[in-house]
């Protein structure tokens, strides 16, 4: 144990240490810091040092000072070391309130980008040091940096906690509760980082960052709750976040890791988020995972290299010009400037993690690179640089020439990291006191969370029906004075938190409110008030009026509070019952059976207990709402929805019975040919799933030739410009005068006969015409459009629900933040159907509104395929979340394809036309939609229930899960990818034969196969039993290339494969897209930035049983390229004639073995019948398994052979 007087020495001498390389250079009138001091060996240091002040650089820079502050405080005894704790102290304060201040001059930019979130609005992410203002404009620097922003709010909570008042006044409380709004939606904002380039070829384009994600999700916990006033406060100055922002950031952060963003497939500033300071990730083996790739990919002799490529201060990186070229970037691997920073951040990292070997290891290194100036202060420099004339030796042979020190030191943020670290391990500070919010804790377990569940009875027939049940229900009367209102109240409520008239703030920009917030109850004066879910409100969309959806969405919000409540207290979830969700006081309902599930105690593996609101308060979550008015004066009213109060027009119909009304068919009820089934021919994915096409293949009957010819279409913008638009692309006979549609209109007794005509006159007439409909004036298209929703809905009519919707152009009340959810995901989105050549990429977060009308420009009259596409992003946001798995190997959701896709299953599981089929499609529930999406995700098979038919002229049927093993030809052609790259190595050769190669994939199959003793041709029967025995039933593999390539699934390792085939080439073709061999000098093999280039050059392809024959021909190409990797590969690879090649093989053995193509496209040519398979490919090749004797890439492996042997020098040498 120390004695006192040495522990002062001590402290002094880092006294010394730290006013010399950090204090002394601190302006006396800002407090602002300069990143860098430039020394020299004459004069210790030079004076030169830059003018800016980075937001970043200075928050790290004040961490030593803090950490000696908090040292002295600690260990002083007398006057002078207290007074030496107190001016450390006010240096902190004075620069943090110097940060405070430049950014509170940029007001009116935190306010416009709560809105826009543009980088024009953001905030500066440096300052002139000396006067505070802004030293580089708008444009001309990329300051939109989340993670500086970030950076400063998480170390202004952790000094606030640790006694340090740095907030003085409620204008800047204001201003910081602003601040968070600012960083909220980190998640989904792109930013250019903490190295300031965005994309690395720093051409200025702005990407989704994961240090930036992790240290934004750790300032919003940091201040969540926490008083800035300190003990002196009140709740005025109580800081508030919405905990859902928190967990989307979570999410979206542990998805990413670890990776940094699209063009870095790494990086060493993610130490920062999985460690001190920021400690985000709660997860262990994701924290370990993303530590061990970093320092594998990142860590040299001198220091970790910010990211792989990186040209800053290389000496072959062009210092006149900002970007670089997209070829440049491989010049500057083995290159990269190594920084003994990130030495400081694994020593740090060791001590909190209690890891002492890993602390010596790099406090060892660490000390090696260190350097003294003639005084004996102990400096940390920038980095280290390989020397110009030593670039051809470190490339031959990297991490082997000696380094140079660069010209800056010290680097004050890595100096001040480096006291902090030294601090610490002589045991100075303890670990708590830099991290008195306890961060450090985040991956350890905790308690198990109980979610408790209030019932409020719409009425009493409601009540007395679960009292039956032994259920603890109330009225919801009986809560009083607690009020109960949905979660959108909530957020309107919100609005007025951060108001600042001073500063020009007007408070937080309305948007959804999220399960954890809704879950917690709040005061507002002497008043308490109880949110509804927001999925409840059915104002807004139709999908809450499905009962077993409902059911289903409370058993994932269960699941959800249970895994990611973080909150004081237990969340409380409560529930309005109604009439509808109890299906006419059925005690057999799907509801019924949730709330006898509830009474169990367990519900989604969550403990959940029922129970009466007013008994939950002790154990509830309670926030107050200091910012809202009080709550008498709260005008409740005016902030909830008022719902439809539409008239009853089309009820005055003739003939009032409601059976004969809602049925499919009425003989005797007025049909008119010109309009009837209006609707149907309206839709446009019927046409692409004809029966006859479900199993064996696509409509198209295009030959390869034929399709790479057209590749090309005519966009949906062009056809707009040529004159095109729903309205005129109609037949539809005029010949009827509006009246007489209108006096139809009134004696029709069916409810789609009705649909039918409104739609004519929607489209005719437009949406604000008025018709006069049984004499009333303002009976719009429109309001009987929505009365026709209305009875649509009551009847659960879902195909007239989701096209009356479409027409109304309604929109799913979350639906930009679906989008926004798939995205963060690493999800790109596409809309459209890709026959039509209408597909629209989204790759990037869009408001809701230009999202809406984008969806419905895409899909033109077809409203019910448009709400569909809504009603289908909401389900894979849901499953994306809830189970990223099912998205494995997928980078981008093509949703019309998806759409086709299912409706195609839904033709194979019921034998009809696609006609019929996509009727049947369009009247399933939300419920069953989900499932069957979920179906088609998985891969699993699913049936139709018989009994649960409702009502066969109505087209509805059920989805049920067939107990069968997941079928899911991807994972199956990965598996045996990989076995055969493990056999191949050892057993193929370069030798004058051709057979050896494809020997690999004939050895190979997918499903359990007799052995084979010869490469003799085998008869027709036995090739009969070994395409399709047991699980090769005919049609399956067709389906799972269909599936597959519609999900645009690829095999483990995919794109890093095409990557190493590209390497070896000058182009890959693929649907005539040419992919350009500098892609590899610019990008690295994982970067997603490649992936999804590559992704764009497949999603060209219309098929998706097409598009999976070009992935199994990429890795037949990957193989080779694996197995000889001296084996040169010819100049422009084109896939699709690989593909061309390798069928062509295929239709000659079956000619000669008498195969199944023989009834089709293996005939003679005078006798050849095609069979409409994709592309002109047989539809039986399409059926083929992909290895095996007579495996897809069988053939391809041979065509890949008569290539080899066609090149110059290669004319006997082809592989074995």
């Amino acid at each position: 144990m120390r004695t006192r007087s040495n522990s002062i020495v001590r402290l002094d001498w880092y006294h010394h240490l730290v006013t010399r390389t950090i204090l002394d250079f601190q302006d006396p009138v800002t407090g602002l810091l300069p990143p860098r001091i430039k020394w020299n060996s004459e004069d210790h240091f030079s004076g030169k040092h830059p003018k800016h002040a980075w937001v970043r650089d200075n928050v790290y820079s004040i961490l030593a000072v803090w950490a000696l502050a908090l040292a002295y405080r600690k260990n002083a005894d007398m006057d002078e070391d207290r007074a030496k704790a107190y001016e450390l102290t006010q240096a902190v304060v004075k620069l943090m309130r110097g940060l405070l201040s430049c950014m509170m001059r940029q007001a009116d930019k935190v306010e416009s980008f709560k809105t826009t979130q543009g980088r024009n609005d953001s905030l500066h992410a440096k300052y002139d040091m000396t006067t505070g203002e802004t030293c580089v404009s708008d444009h001309d620097w990329g300051h939109l940096q989340i993670d500086a922003t970030s950076l400063y709010l998480l170390m202004l909570a952790q000094m606030t906690a640790s006694g340090i008042q740095i907030i003085f006044t409620v204008d800047e409380v204001a201003f910081i509760q602003n601040l968070v709004f600012y960083i909220e939606k980190a998640h989904s904002i792109p930013d250019y980082g903490i190295w300031e380039r965005g994309d690395k070829l720093n051409h200025g384009m702005p990407e989704l960052n994961a240090s930036s994600i992790g240290m934004a999700k750790a300032a919003l916990e940091s201040l969540n709750g926490l008083d800035l006033f300190g003990p002196e406060g009140s709740q005025a100055s109580v800081i508030h976040v919405l905990p859902d922002d928190i967990q989307k950031c979570k999410a979206v952060l542990q998805s990413m890791l670890p990776r940094e963003s699209n063009s870095k497939e790494t990086a060493a500033s993610l130490l920062s988020v999985i460690s001190f300071p920021a400690f985000a990730i709660e997860d262990k083996d994701i924290v370990d995972l993303t530590r061990d790739e970093i320092i594998d990919k990142l860590q040299g002799k001198y220091g970790l290299c910010r990211f792989l490529r990186d040209g800053y201060k290389t000496p072959v990186e062009d210092p006149f010009r900002l970007h670089y070229e997209p070829a440049e970037l491989e010049i500057f691997q083995h290159l990269e400037c190594e920084w003994p920073l990130f030495y400081t951040y694994l020593i740090l990292d060791g001590l909190y993690l209690d890891r002492p070997e890993q602390s010596k290891k790099y406090s060892a290194l660490l000390d090696e690179l260190l350097f003294k100036d003639e005084s004996g202060l102990i400096l940390v420099p920038e980095l280290y640089y390989v020397p110009k004339d030593k670039v051809a030796e470190e490339k031959a042979n990297p991490h082997s020439v000696e380094r140079t020190r660069g010209e800056f030191a010290p680097h004050m943020w890595s100096q001040s990291l480096y006291i902090v670290a030294s601090l610490l391990q002589e045991k100075f500070i303890a670990l708590g006191e830099l991290d008195p919010l306890n961060r450090r804790h985040s991956t350890e377990n905790r308690p198990d969370v109980v979610v408790q569940v209030a019932l409020l009875a719409e009425d009493e027939a409601i009540r007395e029906l679960l009292v039956e049940l032994e259920v603890p229900v109330q009225l919801i009367r009986e809560v009083q004075p607690i009020q109960i209102l949905p979660a959108h109240v909530l957020g309107q409520i919100y609005q007025q938190l951060g108001k600042c008239s001073q500063l020009n703030m007007k408070g937080r920009t309305v948007y959804n409110i999220g399960a954890l917030a809704s879950s917690t109850l709040y005061r507002v004066g002497n008043g308490l008030f109880v949110f509804t879910p927001q999925f409840l409100d059915y104002h807004q969309f139709y999908l809450c009026l499905d009962n077993e959806f409902l059911v289903d969405r409370l058993k994932s919000l269960v699941g959800y509070l249970g895994a990611n409540w973080r909150l004081l207290g237990r969340p409380t979830l409560t529930l309005i019952i109604t009439n509808s969700m109890m299906e006419e006081l059925s005690t057999t309902s799907c509801m019924a059976k949730l709330i006898v599930r509830l009474q169990g105690g367990y519900l989604s593996g969550v403990r959940v207990r029922l129970g009466y609101l007013q008994d939950f308060m002790s154990t509830s979550c309670i926030t107050t709402l200091h910012f809202a008015r009080d709550y008498r004066e709260i005008d409740i009213k005016s902030l909830q929805r008022n719902p439809s109060m539409s008239k009853d027009f089309l009820r005055r119909s003739q003939s009032r019975d409601r059976t004969r009304s809602f049925n499919s068919s009425t003989p005797e009820g007025p049909r008119f040919s010109d309009v009837s089934g209006s609707i149907k021919r309206s839709r446009s994915i019927s046409i692409y799933c004809d029966k006859d096409n479900m199993v064996m293949g696509a409509p198209s009957r295009r030959s390869v030739a034929e399709i790479l010819k057209n590749a090309k279409k005519e966009t949906f913008e062009e056809r707009v410009a040529n004159g095109w638009s729903p309205a005129r692309s109609r037949t539809m006979s005029l010949d009827l005068e509006s009246k007489q549609y209108i006096q139809k209109l009134e004696e029709a007794v069916n409810i789609n006969d009705q649909a039918d005509i409104l739609h004519f006159l929607y489209n005719t007439k437009g949406p604000d015409f008025d018709t006069n409909l049984f004499g009333d004036r303002g009976a719009t298209v429109q309001k009987l459009l929505l009365e026709l929703y209305e009875k649509a809905c009551e009847v659960k009519l879902w195909s007239l629900v989701r096209h009356t919707a479409g027409l109304l152009h309604k929109e799913v009340e979350d639906l930009a933040d679906c989008c926004t959810d798939l995205l963060v995901h690493q999800k790109q989105i596409t809309i459209g159907i890709p026959q039509d050549g209408q597909e629209e990429v989204i790759t990037r977060p869009l408001p809701s509104t230009d999202l809406k009308n984008l969806i419905y420009k895409v899909f033109g009259e077809d409203m019910s395929t448009g709400v569909l596409t809504q009603e289908l992003l909401v389900y894979l946001a849901i499953f994306v979340k809830s189970d990223p798995k099912l998205f494995s190997e997928m980078l981008r959701l093509r949703v019309g394809l998806i759409i086709e896709v299912m409706v195609a299953e839904l033709a194979r599981s019921l034998d009809c036309t696609g006609e019929d089929a996509a009727e049947y499609f369009m009247n399933l529930s939300p419920f069953e939609m989900k499932t069957l999406l979920y179906h088609i995700l998985s891969g699993k098979e699913f049936g139709i229930s018989d009994g649960s038919v409702r009502n066969i002229s109505e087209k509805q049927l059920s989805i049920i899960n067939i107990d069968l093993p997941k079928r899911v030809g991807m994972r199956k052609l990965s598996d045996a990818i990989k076995k055969m790259t493990a056999e191949s190595k050892p057993s193929m050769t370069l030798s004058g034969g051709r057979r050896g190669l494809t020997r690999q994939f004939e050895k190979t199959d997918l499903q359990p196969l007799a052995p084979q003793e010869t490469e003799e041709p085998k008869g027709p029967e036995q090739h009969e039993v070994e395409t399709h025995h047991d699980g090769d039933r005919v049609g399956n593999w067709v389906r799972r290339r269909c599936l597959d390539g519609a999900l645009n699934r690829v095999p483990e390792a995919f794109y890093p494969n095409v990557w190493k085939v590209l390497e070896k080439c000058h182009w890959i073709t693929i649907y005539k897209h040419a992919l350009p061999s500098a892609m590899v000098r610019e990008m690295t093999a994982r970067e997603i930035k490649f992936a999804l280039c590559v992704e764009g050059a497949l999603n060209r392809i219309p098929e998706p049983e097409y598009r999976q024959l070009i992935v199994e021909a990429m890795m037949v190409l990957a193989l080779v390229v694996e197995s000889y990797p001296n084996q040169p590969l010819w100049d422009t690879v084109d896939v699709d004639d690989l593909v061309y090649e390798g069928y062509q093989i295929y239709l000659r053995e079956q000619a000669a073995i008498h195969g199944d193509s023989t009834v089709c496209c293996a005939r003679p040519p005078h006798e050849r019948i095609s069979c409409g398979g994709a592309g002109g490919i047989c539809r039986y090749f399409y059926d083929t398994a992909p290895s095996g004797r007579y495996g897809t890439m069988t053939y391809f492996s041979k065509a890949v052979a008569k290539k080899l042997s066609q090149l110059p020098h290669q004319n006997e040498c082809v592989l074995s």
